[in-house]
C-alpha cells in the first residue's frame, strides 16, 4: 500500500516566510540596538576620559580651567609641530597633552578619520564628539562669539558672566563642561556647544530632530535614545534629555547662584 507525504501548501509557504522575515527583523533590530548601546558606552567612557583630563589642566594650573576657545593659545599635534590658527584656538588639541590619547577620546565611533590628511590638525579641532561649553566654563574669547568680539568689552559690558576658576564653581556636580555635539548633518562631531539662553534665546523652540541643523539646539546632538552624553565640572557623566537640558542652571554658574532655570546674561 503507498502513501503519499503531504506539500505544504501555497498558505503554508507563504505563512513560513512571514515568520522567517519578522524573526529575521527582529533580529536585525535587536543587533542595530545592541550595536548602537556599544557605541553609547564608547561616548560615557571617552566622556570620562575628557573630564579627567580637562580636570587635571585645572589641577596642573592652580585650578584655571582650560578656555574652550582662545585666539592667543598655542597648540602642537600629535607629531610636536605646531598647529595653526584656528585650529590652535579651539579645545582638542591643546587638551590633548591632558588626555591618554586622540583616538577614542576626542576623536571615536567613525570620527578617527579626520586624523587623516593633509588637514588632520583642522578637522581634528572642529569635529570632535564632544563639543565644550565654552562660551561659560572658561571662557570663549574670539570675534565669532555669540557677544562682543573684545574680552575687555565682553566683561566690561556683561561682567563676569563665565566661571574661569574651578574654586568659582557653585555647583560643579552639575555645571556642564561636554557634551555629545554634532555641526551639521553630515558631521558627526563638532568643538563647541552652546547653552540655551545667553543675552536671549540660542536654542529653536521646537523639539529636537536629528534632520535639522545642528544650530538649532546649541550644536548638542541628542543621540542616544534622546539623550546626550554630558560631563559635568565635578567629574561625574551622566545621559541626559532635552527637557533637562533646557535648564540654564546647567550651563551657568551664575543661572546657578540665581536659582534660575530661565537665565539671560544681562547688561551690567
Amino acid at each position: 500500500m503507498k502513501t503519499h507525504r503531504k506539500g505544504f501548501t501555497l498558505v503554508e509557504l507563504l505563512v513560513t516566510f512571514v515568520v522567517i522575515a519578522t524573526l529575521g527583523g527582529l533580529g536585525l533590530a535587536c543587533i542595530q540596538n545592541v550595536r548602537k548601546r556599544a557605541r553609547s558606552v564608547v561616548e560615557i567612557n571617552a566622556a570620562r576620559n575628557l573630564i579627567t583630563g580637562y580636570l587635571g589642566y585645572a589641577a596642573e594650573n592652580s585650578g584655571l580651567l582650560l578656555k574652550g576657545f582662545d585666539n592667543q593659545g598655542s597648540a602642537t599635534n600629535l607629531e610636536g609641530k605646531s598647529v595653526g590658527f584656528p585650529a590652535s584656538a579651539r579645545y582638542p588639541w591643546r587638551l590633548a597633552p591632558s588626555v591618554p590619547k586622540v583616538e577614542g577620546v576626542l576623536l571615536y565611533n567613525g570620527n578617527e578619520s579626520a586624523l587623516k590628511g593633509s588637514n588632520s590638525d583642522y578637522m581634528v579641532s572642529v569635529s570632535s564628539n564632544m563639543g565644550i561649553n565654552a562660551t561659560l566654563v572658561g571662557g570663549y574669547y574670539h570675534s565669532a562669539a555669540p557677544m562682543d568680539a573684545s574680552k575687555t568689552r565682553l566683561i566690561d559690558t556683561y561682567g563676569k558672566f563665565f566661571v574661569s576658576n574651578l574654586s568659582e564653581a557653585n555647583n560643579p556636580g552639575s555645571l556642564i563642561v561636554f557634551a555629545s555635539a554634532r555641526g551639521g548633518r553630515e558631521m558627526g562631531g563638532y568643538y563647541e556647544v552652546r547653552p540655551p539662553n545667553l543675552t536671549g534665546p540660542v536654542w529653536s523652540r521646537g523639539k529636537f530632530e536629528e534632520s535639522n541643523p545642528g544650530l538649532d539646539h546649541g550644536y548638542v546632538d541628542f543621540r542616544w535614545g534622546g539623550k546626550a552624553v554630558v560631563a559635568m565640572l565635578g567629574g561625574n557623566v551622566e545621559l541626559l534629555d532635552e527637557e533637562r537640558l533646557r535648564d540654564m542652571r546647567r550651563w551657568s554658574n551664575q543661572a546657578s547662584v540665581a536659582d534660575d532655570p530661565d537665565y539671560l546674561i544681562t547688561r551690567q
